[in-house]
């Protein structure tokens, strides 16, 4: 009697598994303590009354740190079990080329926000990053961008007033 391509089988748990769930919790680990020490260079400010600058990466360094502890119990405590949708699928020459192509859109918004406003190369940004992810139609191309970059303009610039 043979199994369903579908069921979960236990026999066939890799030891290496559990190592390999835990590779992002210690990356993160990493990344926040490595943040936490970055932002404790920040100088303090003199005002008492309002956060001071340390405020904010602070914040996001415990939060990192958080979330990368409950993902190393989630990997420790989940019972070692295989099931067929679990393998990830080899790697295609598309996948490459889209990866390529977003790390070098990243690397392009650093460059072109040197040169134009924010708010524009924001834009385009997303538009590329949209349409590599597979994003197709006005809405995935024009309103998304448009939303995701006035919401980080009113976030970052307006609220926060960081020069952008």
């Amino acid at each position: 009697m043979t199994t369903p391509p579908d069921a979960p089988t236990t026999g066939g748990a890799r030891p290496g598994r559990r190592l390999r769930d835990l590779v992002p919790a210690a990356a993160g680990v990493a990344l926040s303590v490595v943040a936490f020490v970055l932002a404790a260079q920040i100088p303090e400010g003199a005002r008492l009354t309002q956060f001071s600058p340390r405020w904010w990466p602070e914040s996001l360094a415990v939060l990192l740190l958080s979330l990368s502890l409950v993902l190393a119990a989630g990997a420790l405590l989940r019972p070692t079990v295989v099931v067929a949708e679990d393998v990830p699928e080899t790697a295609t020459r598309q996948g490459t080329w889209r990866l390529v192509a977003m790390v070098a859109s990243i690397v392009g918004y650093g460059v072109l926000w040197y040169f134009v406003d924010f708010r524009v190369s924001t834009a385009v940004l997303f538009v590329a990053l949209t349409w590599l992810g597979g994003g197709r139609g006005w809405k995935a191309l024009l309103l998304f961008p448009v939303v995701v970059t006035t919401i980080l303009y009113l976030l970052f610039g307006v609220l926060l007033r960081v020069p952008l």
